[in-house]
């Protein structure tokens, strides 16, 4: 038997701490920040944690040179002394948690409003009344009564009154009348505001992932509370009023009534007129959510005999690349959002703009998904120009890592197969679809149904086409206008050529 003995050294790889880490995503201003940030004694009083940062910094941005090994670190901190695996880490970990406390200082600089709400909290603890009243009618008017709406614009404000509610409690002859009042409808506005953008989520759970939850508890109460008759004629004259506060709460109001009431396609246009007669209220931020859900809230509409439902979706997409808020915040494009304008803009024939979103914002999407998104675009590009065989091409280079790419493609195809008149074709992929959609449990029922009835639609298309009996045609054109079908609009335009 043989025996191996080895001996356990205390390694520290400076390489792959948390401190470089932090350092290789800030720019230059903010390392020169961090710098200062170091060099001030009310932060930070320990003269080597200052020193190992001067070693550091030459090697930015990158922040990966072998001299930056612990112990060759150690040589130039203390070029005298014995190496130390206790003290280097010691001098880590203060860096480390120094680098921390800036990123929540920069956070804080940043943010006038948390800046606000500390002071204010200070000052009232500290009973200095006077300078309070002074920093809080200041900040009231000239910050959140000019403010446009942003998430957590009602609970901020809320929060503020609740600090002068507490000083005026102090000090009764400053008290404001019915400030308890206007507290108390704040926080329904901000109620209102968070729940209705939160239930497009559950909306999104249920009607993508399938999800379902076990009561019916958020629906029976949102019905109680956004289907209110009276409180909806309440809100509708508050909101012709000059009060910012009701034009917005009015949106979300019709937001939760819109999603309550799925057969009226009157209330899904009550919200849109809602959202386009006071997006001036709403900040950029707040107008992204609105918008999606306001695509989320025509999806769910089942009343839309009466609409072309992709001429509104693409008129909700072309408002938001209009209004310049068709990228997210950090100016990336969200990938779901890229290919749904992509999609609905080839089925509509709508070329130029496909063109203009490969232009503008392909560039803005993530790397990884870039290639792909680009033959994405050029597959619905040729489509929208007629070309189907470029189409086709562009569509079979795709390597599909999305769950919703591999819906729109499939169905892209299918189209194809018509288009190029290859019934082959559209057997070979009408079966694979079909058992996609049955081994698929992530899909909701009425989706995978929704997705049948079109392949059972094109292939009544195909007969009919072939066969040049057009006894069934009535048939189809009465019953598809009402159905629930994937590319509806579609299937008509094909069936009235066959009608010619």
């Amino acid at each position: 038997m043989k025996f191996s003995f080895c001996f356990h050294t205390q390694y520290f790889y400076m390489h792959k701490t948390s401190f470089l880490e932090i350092l290789r995503v800030l720019d230059k201003e903010e390392l020169k920040r961090f710098e200062s940030f170091l060099s001030s004694p009310y932060f930070n009083t320990r003269n080597n944690v200052i020193k190992l940062f001067e070693i550091v910094k030459k090697y930015a941005p990158e922040f990966d040179h072998k001299l930056l090994d612990k112990e060759e670190l150690w040589k130039k901190l203390f070029p005298d002394k014995k190496y130390n695996y206790g003290i280097i880490k010691n001098i880590i970990y203060d860096i480390t948690k120094l680098a921390e406390r800036f990123l929540e200082v920069e956070v804080l600089n940043s943010d006038e409003m948390q800046r606000m709400k500390n002071l204010l909290s200070k000052l009232s603890d500290k009973h200095l009344e006077a300078i309070f009243l002074n920093k809080y009618n200041s900040f009231e008017k000239n910050f959140l009564k000019s403010s446009k709406f942003y998430y957590g614009y009602f609970e901020d404000y809320t929060e503020l009154k609740k600090y002068r509610f507490v000083v005026e409690t102090f000090n009764p002859k400053i008290r404001s009348k019915l400030f308890s009042t206007g507290i108390a409808e704040l926080m329904i506005f901000d109620f209102m505001s968070k729940f209705s953008i939160n239930f497009n989520n559950v909306y999104v759970e249920e009607s993508e992932h399938n999800e379902v939850p076990d009561n019916e508890f958020i629906r029976l109460f949102s019905k109680a509370v956004f289907t209110n008759k009276e409180l909806d004629k309440f809100l509708e004259t508050y909101s012709a009023g000059q009060d910012k506060n009701y034009k917005t709460a009015i949106i979300f109001f019709r937001l939760m009534k819109c999603y309550l009431n799925p057969q009226s396609i009157d209330i899904y246009f009550e919200f849109k007129n809602a959202l386009f007669e006071n997006d001036r209220y709403i900040s950029e931020s707040a107008m992204r959510g609105l918008y999606a859900s306001l695509g989320s809230a025509l999806d769910n509409c089942k009343d839309v005999s009466n609409i072309n439902k992709n001429r509104e979706l693409y008129d909700i997409i072309y408002h938001m690349a209009e209004k310049n808020i068709f990228t997210s915040e950090d100016g990336k494009v969200i990938p779901s959002l890229y290919i749904l304008a992509v999609k609905t803009s080839g089925y509509l024939k709508e070329y130029h703009f496909i063109e203009r979103l490969i232009k503008d914002f392909l560039p803005l999407t993530d790397k990884k998904f870039r290639d792909n998104f680009y033959q994405f675009s050029l597959a619905y590009l040729y489509y929208s120009k007629n070309e189907y065989d470029k189409s086709l091409e562009c569509s079979n280079k795709i390597s599909i890592d999305s769950f919703q790419m591999k819906f729109f493609l499939r169905n892209l195809q299918i189209i194809l197969s018509y288009e190029k008149n290859d019934y082959n074709m559209f057997l070979y992929l009408n079966d694979s679809y079909r058992h996609f959609l049955a081994k698929n449990k992530s899909v909701s029922e009425s989706y995978k149904q929704s997705n049948m009835k079109f392949l059972n639609y094109t292939n009544s298309l195909f007969k009919i086409r072939e066969s040049d009996d057009k006894s069934e045609i009535g048939f189809i054109k009465n019953s598809l206008p009402g159905d629930v079908v994937v590319n509806k609009y579609w299937l008509i335009e094909k069936l009235d050529e066959l009608s010619l």
